[in-house]
């Protein structure tokens, strides 16, 4: 969270600094999941293992401790999950597994291996994700807006859903995951339990399923465009989606400038073009290249820590992507 602000602070300030010779480019890049499940896991199930709690009331907001809706969060996520693409087959189990009534010290009720086989079995798939807990903390803040002299009220969310993964053939649980992240509203709009758990659910689901699933997120790079007649034509290639045509322009304008600074620029340019074609290794060696152009504290320096920083945040994942793609040919495009 804290990267992806950075990004966008560095993009809005390259906005009013370089209108001209800086661009950005947004997309939808596919992001490996935080597990990676065996290939031939094609069809799981979504069980409620979670307590039961009382029925949330429209009429109050309440601070503090709070447990989710099984019911709730185990039909958003199996939504979550169908909607993904990446099973075959995803079924959601109406039966609720725990008889239990929710509290704050309850401890999680993990399932039984003969459990798991009765269910996998009956339901005829390769493994089953068990809900557990959604654990709900709403807390008052106050935060200090820019323009702002006094600090604003506002209440945070923090939600933290707990999945166990099962497989027919083990003891315990293949992994268990709790993802950690928060909503916030205006003191004054803060919605009703009721509401709240409806937002939690949705919410819930869409953190768990990034765990199980590669997902698509919205990601921005940046490159330059100007200066010459050679970069605008290959912004013209960028806007169309033509990298191919791209890259030749920039490796032209690389090969023949003696420039230190346009020979700088077209090296960043040529590791994106390198990166959207897929070839990794080489805009890393483009980068490396590009270090060599780049003046201290200059424009250039500034889009080539952003783009190494992009880089290397790909390339962390891009094994993990390849493994959880490999059962659809490694093909990253949607």
């Amino acid at each position: 969270m804290n990267i992806r602000i950075l990004c966008c602070c560095m993009l809005v300030a390259w906005g009013f600094a370089s209108c001209v010779s800086v661009q950005t480019l947004s997309f939808d890049q596919l992001c490996p999941a935080e597990v990676s499940l065996p290939g031939q896991v094609e069809s799981v199930a979504v069980v409620n293992n979670m307590p039961s709690i009382p029925l949330a009331k429209n009429s109050v907001a309440t601070l503090g401790s709070l447990n989710g809706d099984g019911k709730q969060t185990a039909e958003a996520f199996a939504a979550a999950l169908a909607d993904s693409r990446y099973f075959n087959q995803v079924i959601i189990c109406d039966l609720a597994l725990n008889d239990k009534v929710a509290s704050d010290n309850a401890e999680i009720r993990p399932l039984s291996k003969e459990e798991v086989g009765r269910l996998t079995r009956e339901l005829g798939v390769d493994m089953l994700f068990s809900l557990d807990r959604v654990f709900v903390q709403n807390v008052k803040r106050e935060v200090m807006y820019p323009g702002l002299i006094e600090p604003w009220p506002v209440v945070l969310t923090q939600v933290t859903p707990v999945l166990s993964i099962y497989s027919p053939v083990r003891e315990r649980p293949l992994r268990v995951v709790a993802p950690v992240d928060s909503l916030d509203w205006d003191l004054d709009q803060m919605p009703s339990d009721k509401v709240l758990l409806k937002y939690v659910a949705d919410f819930s689901a869409h953190l768990l399923a990034r765990q199980v699933a590669p997902y698509w997120e919205r990601t921005d790079r940046v490159y330059f465009a100007g200066g010459c007649v050679e970069m605008r034509d290959a912004a013209v290639c960028v806007n169309e989606g033509d990298w191919e045509g791209a890259k030749a322009l920039w490796h032209s304008l690389y090969g023949k400038r003696k420039s230190g600074k346009v020979k700088g620029r077209a090296a960043i340019n040529l590791a994106l073009a390198s990166e959207m074609l897929g070839k990794l290794d080489e805009a890393r060696k483009w980068l490396d290249d590009a270090k060599k152009y780049v003046g201290s504290g200059s424009e250039e320096e500034q889009v080539w820590k952003f783009s190494a920083l992009q880089l290397e945040k790909r390339m962390r994942q891009f094994p993990h992507l390849n493994i959880q793609m490999g059962r659809f040919g490694n093909n990253l495009s949607e």
